[in-house]
Formats: C-alpha cells, structure tokens, sequence
C-alpha cells in the first residue's frame, strides 16, 4: 500500500457529518495552555482605614493667602487696580492727618 501525502488524504476523506469541525479562534478568545504565562492580577483601589489615618492630624482647610496673587489675571484690570488703590492709600493718609472729612 501506497503512502498518500496528507493534503490529498484530506480530499480523498469525505467529511464526517459525527465529528465537529475545529474553527479558529480569535485571539483574545484563546486560552493560553498554562496558568502561569498569565499576569497577576492587581487590586485597583482600597480606602480601608485611609478615612482614620487622614483624621489623626485632622483633616485642615488650606491656608488662603490674605492678598490673592493677581498673576494671569487682565492686564486693563490691573492697571486700573494699580490706580485706585494708589487713591486710596492717599485718601486715608489725608484723613489721618485731618486734612480729609469720611466721604
């Protein structure tokens, strides 16, 4: 008996109507053979007793500086602001020194 080569034994077998056919996979929808190729998972997020160490020390508004930095702020605006305030540092020394009656 002759050895048939396997592409033409694949032709000469009729399709067995018993026997599921494999099809290919996707894949991401493959199933590595072993467990150990895979990466560990990882925990997103936990908050457990974050809550208590955040209030230890107490939880604290932040510090507000008195007089706000005017950086990015328009530049007309702070010109003018230059001006008035120029006004009224003199309107109070005016009316320290008497010279001035309250407006």
């Amino acid at each position: 008996m002759t050895e048939i080569p396997q592409t033409e034994r694949a032709l000469a077998d009729p399709p067995r109507p018993d026997v599921p056919i494999p099809t290919p996979l996707h894949p991401s929808h493959r199933q590595s053979a072993t467990t150990s190729d895979k990466m560990a998972k990882s925990k997103n997020a936990s908050q457990h007793h974050n809550s208590q160490k955040a209030h230890r020390n107490g939880i604290k508004k932040p510090k507000t500086n008195r007089y706000p930095s005017l950086k990015g702020v328009d530049p007309k605006f702070r010109r003018n602001n230059r001006h008035a305030q120029h006004g009224t540092m003199k309107a109070l020394k005016e009316r320290k020194e008497g010279k001035r009656e309250l407006a």
